[in-house]
């Protein structure tokens, strides 16, 4: 079975739904599945430094072909990307391929492919990555509106299956009214040791100040702001705990600016570590090192870094609006709580004593029956599978 993966960037500092890709591919390809990446050089505002263009090559260890990416001088639409390249190559190569797995909406990569592959009568899957959740929409409004209308509904309701990571995120675009069938499949998380590999600790770190760890993009959709402000209630009305956070992440430089002032203004600058973007081993050591980490986003699909934290046995404190907060809720393997500040500051309040040995084994336990890549990469060929049975009895 030849699919192919199409996704507008792989660049980590484009967040989980692209790391995620890299991973997605690799457990196809173990399941016998002919999997590939095509992908553009995107790498933030800059050009990612381990993709050579227009050649297929080995990308942490699965096959990847990248080509070259224009984003227009106009803010709305430099999100954009174009890469006429990509699609050229897409043209002629699309009948070699049995199925396509898009991700993405909104993009340039991700539009031309779906609808060449409407026109060439290729099935094709579309992972939404959260783009139809009422947050998303309403974010550079007119232009998805202007998108929608133009091609993206078509795209939409030309796939085979639209790929949800949970019911959550399904629920949410259920308002669009597509016609689409739906896929619900979460992603998965490939941790860097075995599940319960990590000693078992109990408490705030055995007697040092509880860790809290933030760990994403930093971007208002994150609402970095609202746990900072709910540690500075925290300050105010615990004076006597000890607690520090870490942050790591990298945006926007003036948001991250803004962000770091706000910090002084709060009083708490002084109990706030800086990491920056971190990745791989650095990555893995902030999770683990953390007794809780913290996300108390606007809107997340799924949540790929806090499924991190549960491989690397840290319990988390989630808004309900990241979607596998429903899972930590029913499993015990964190605390979900209000994102502003008054509700989120009670939240962390009733954290100071750290998480217990329970609920420590809970995250490590849902890390591993719930999101394991080789679980759901069985899975996922299956759908494969189902979708090209039904498009060739059309």
């Amino acid at each position: 079975m030849k699919v192919l993966h199409v996704v507008p960037s792989i660049s980590p500092l484009r967040g989980g739904p692209s790391r995620a890709v890299i991973d997605m591919v690799s457990a196809l390809r173990d399941q016998g599945v002919d999997a590939a990446i095509l992908t553009t050089n995107d790498h933030g505002p800059g050009l990612h430094p381990d993709l050579i263009t227009g050649r297929w090559q080995r990308h942490q260890g699965v096959p990847v072909l990248a080509f070259p990416r224009w984003s227009p001088p106009i803010a709305p639409l430099r999100e954009f990307a174009f890469s006429p390249g990509l699609s050229l190559w897409l043209a002629r190569h699309l009948r070699r391929y049995q199925l396509l797995h898009i991700h993405a909406l909104f993009s340039y990569p991700s539009t031309s492919a779906m609808a060449q592959a409407r026109w060439a009568g290729v099935p094709y899957l579309l992972r939404s990555i959260g783009q139809l959740s009422p947050w998303s929409l309403s974010q550079s409004r007119g232009r998805k509106r202007w998108l929608l209308r133009l091609i993206e509904r078509r795209n939409l309701e030309g796939a085979a299956a639209v790929h949800f990571t949970t019911p959550a995120e399904r629920d949410e675009a259920a308002a669009l009214g597509l016609r689409s069938p739906s896929l619900v499949l979460p992603l998965g998380v490939r941790s860097p040791q075995p599940p319960g590999q990590r000693p078992a600790e109990e408490g705030g770190g055995g007697g040092g100040p509880v860790r809290f760890l933030f760990l994403s993009r930093l971007h208002p959709k994150k609402q970095l702001e609202n746990l900072l402000d709910a540690l500075a209630l925290l300050q105010r009305r615990h004076p006597e705990a000890s607690w520090e956070l870490a942050i790591a992440g990298d945006g926007e430089s003036p948001y991250v600016a803004a962000l770091q002032q706000r910090t002084r203004t709060n009083g708490i600058e002084g109990r706030c570590r800086w990491l920056g973007f971190v990745q791989g081993p650095a990555k893995w050591q902030a999770l683990e090192q953390a007794d809780w980490y913290v996300l108390p986003s606007a809107a997340e699909n799924f949540g790929i870094a806090a499924v991190e934290a549960l491989a690397a046995g840290t319990p988390v404190i989630l808004s309900p609006e990241v979607a596998v907060a429903a899972d930590v809720a029913r499993s015990g393997a964190g605390l979900v709580s209000a994102s502003n500040p008054e509700t989120l500051a009670g939240t962390l309040a009733a954290a100071l004593g750290g998480p217990s040995l329970s609920m420590r084994a809970a995250a490590l336990n849902l890390a591993a029956t719930d999101f394991s890549w080789s679980t759901i990469a069985l899975q996922l060929r299956d759908a494969y599978r189902q979708v090209l049975t039904s498009s060739a009895g059309r």
